[in-house]
């Protein structure tokens, strides 16, 4: 009897393995690679007492450690070991992920992993993994993009470290950066990724501009920049939703029975004059850098189901801090945190 309920465990084991062994690979590489960056991350002490710092370094850090403080104290974020200690990327990108979408249809590409849940999209510490994942889906026929990732959380797992990369960025990007962070730290829901980036996404940018006019004041020429920039990144916004809106109209109403060569080149039509539409609106307007970006660029139905992933809440998150919470950000957590289980 025994014998007979040994066996039939160490066959659902084996039977288990098997049919997970490409998950299972693949969450030993990512372990293999979260493990080479925690292995040569240095303590922010260490950092600071290094007489070789330089100056610059030593004032982002200080500038992250204000921004945490003010995110556990004035905006109700967890506290966590995060950011303690300083990973040197030596100028390297260290994470790509890879999003896919089917050709005719702005629906993402969803990753399922034991435990973890489901994601709509996959990363890797080595940009050839990325370029070999994203290789098989286009023989699938998907639509795939790949990004550079310049932070990520571990969720309370690890302590994230500050990566080099980040403190290139200024003081508001940087703020809404280590918030946005925080946030997945204190609230992440699981098989809910739209929710829990569109959250941090809104938390990020609410976040910063409170710390900035906390740090300087309201009209100060800090929070002025960051404003402006997020203004700018709006019109965007703004412009690719309108587009992400036509574009689902086109594939609702597209012919079934046209051909796939025909369909490919209505599909590319559209996605031309999205990305030339851009250079009408004022997101580009004296902005030669913008432009430069805009060569470079390639929309897809995979660029698409990303944007609506992280922006498609962000409406809804402002009219329940306003109306909900009368603009107090810290209650908006709260109130989030019980909702969810967190607080």
């Amino acid at each position: 009897m025994f014998k007979k309920v040994g066996l039939s465990i160490l066959l659902f084991i084996v039977l288990y393995l098997t049919y997970h062994f490409s998950a299972l690979k693949y969450g030993i590489s990512q372990g293999i690679g979260q493990a080479k960056v925690l292995m040569n991350t240095v303590s922010i002490e260490s950092v600071k007492n290094n007489p070789n710092t330089p100056d610059s370094v030593l004032q982002k850090i200080a500038f992250i450690e204000e921004v945490k403080t003010y995110a556990y104290d004035s905006i109700g974020l967890s506290e966590t070991d995060n950011y303690t200690s300083f990973y040197d990327q030596k100028g390297k990108p260290i994470l790509w992920v890879v999003t896919a979408s089917p050709e005719f249809q702005i629906e993402a590409h969803l990753w399922c992993f034991p435990i973890a849940g489901c994601f709509p999209y996959k990363g890797f510490f080595e940009y050839e993994k990325a370029l070999a994942e994203e290789q098989v889906l286009k023989t699938k026929g998907f639509d795939t993009d790949i990004g550079e990732v310049s932070a990520w959380s571990t969720l309370g797992f690890f302590k994230d470290p500050i990566l080099s990369s980040m403190l290139n960025r200024s003081e508001g990007s940087l703020a809404e950066l280590i918030i946005h962070e925080l946030t997945h730290a204190t609230l992440y829901v699981k098989n809910d990724v739209s929710f829990n980036e569109n959250l941090a996404n809104f938390v990020g940018k609410q976040g910063a501009i409170e710390f900035l006019k906390h740090k300087y004041s309201d009209t100060s020429l800090e929070v002025f920049t960051y404003q402006n920039s997020l203004l700018k990144k709006q019109v965007f916004a703004d412009y690719m939703r309108n587009q992400l809106k036509t574009l689902k109209q086109f594939y609702d109403t597209l012919n079934i029975s046209l051909s796939i060569a025909k369909k490919r080149q209505l599909k590319e039509q559209q996605l031309v004059q999205i990305k030339w539409g851009l250079l009408a609106s004022s997101y580009f307007k004296d902005s030669t850098e913008a432009q430069k970006r805009l060569a470079k660029f390639q929309p897809n139905n995979a660029f698409f189901t990303g944007f609506s992933t992280y922006s498609k809440q962000q409406t809804d998150f402002h009219e329940i801090l306003k109306n909900e919470h009368q603009g107090r950000l810290k209650d908006f957590i709260i109130a989030f945190k019980k909702i969810h289980g967190s607080g």
